[in-house]
């Protein structure tokens, strides 16, 4: 059995460095997507009207915008860290890096999701789930604003048990017109406001045993601060190379965000096709 190449360090420098400015191009690219929108025939625009059953309808094309704007954020962010922090050097603040890189991930996996489906229902049971989610932490943030409130006493906690039965009333009347949508769509509404965890778009689009979703979970791990594990990268070299662990890890992280951001933007350039256009 022939034994594994040597890790080179030059190689692995060139491929952390190429991988880290693909940041700007793929930044770009997603960026002009969702600044255009959706064309009148695409099946972004078509999911997009179909919601618009009640007055206020839900926000479909334009959550899927949002998260693409939110992955181009975060890339022009990891491209200014690592190559604008010392121009002329390479920086890797990585306990910066990771959290933006789970982000990307989070928002490329999760469009992928929203757009895998072929038929218009589950895309838009999907949608709808997400937007209910969003809808629940809402809610559950600002209870906590004014719980906090409440600890402050006098007025901060007058407003704040007046927010606390707002969002109470909202609650309800937030609820009750998503399932006003899901019923005049004939979708089920028990699918749309099932919890959705940040992960499951992830192993729904990957697969549980996916290198996303491997990555995603250690990115969440060190976003959190995983003191043992940190100290192990950034100390650490690949066995019988002079090679960082560091650098050689950091490579397969960009590399595996950067295949999902890039597999995004061909999801959005696929909602965003003008009917009868070619892919």
């Amino acid at each position: 059995m022939s034994q594994p190449r040597p890790v080179d360090p030059e190689e692995t420098a060139i491929a952390l460095w190429t991988r880290c400015q693909e940041w700007q191009s793929i930044a770009a690219r997603i960026q002009k997507l969702a600044d255009d929108d959706f064309t009148v025939g695409s099946r972004g625009h078509g999911d997009n009207e179909a919601v618009k059953v009640v007055d206020s309808p839900p926000a479909v094309s334009r959550y899927l915008r949002e998260r693409a704007w939110n992955i181009a954020r975060m890339l022009r962010a990891l491209h200014r860290i690592v190559f604008d922090t010392e121009p002329g050097q390479f920086n890797l603040d990585a306990t910066v890096m990771y959290p933006l890189m789970r982000a990307a991930l989070e928002d490329a996996s999760t469009i992928v999701w929203l757009q895998k489906p072929t038929e218009r229902d589950r895309r838009l049971t999907r949608a709808l789930q997400a937007l209910h989610q969003e809808s629940e932490h809402f809610v559950t943030n600002q209870n906590r604003l004014a719980l906090a409130a409440a600890g402050v006493g006098g007025e901060a906690a007058a407003k704040g048990a007046l927010l606390e039965e707002h969002m109470a009333r909202e609650k309800l009347s937030v609820r009750e017109h998503f399932r006003a949508v899901t019923e005049l769509l004939s979708l089920d509404y028990e699918a749309v406001k099932a919890p959705l965890s940040t992960r499951r778009p992830i192993t729904s689009a990957y697969g549980d045993q996916s290198q996303e979703f491997m990555t995603w979970g250690m990115l969440s791990d060190l976003s959190h601060f995983s003191y043992m594990t940190l100290a192990h990268l950034a100390t650490s070299k690949v066995r019988g190379s002079s090679v960082q662990l560091l650098h050689v890890v950091m490579a397969q992280f960009v590399g595996t965000v950067n295949g999902a951001c890039v597999e995004a933007t061909g999801a959005l350039e696929q909602a965003a096709r003008p009917p009868g256009a070619r892919a």
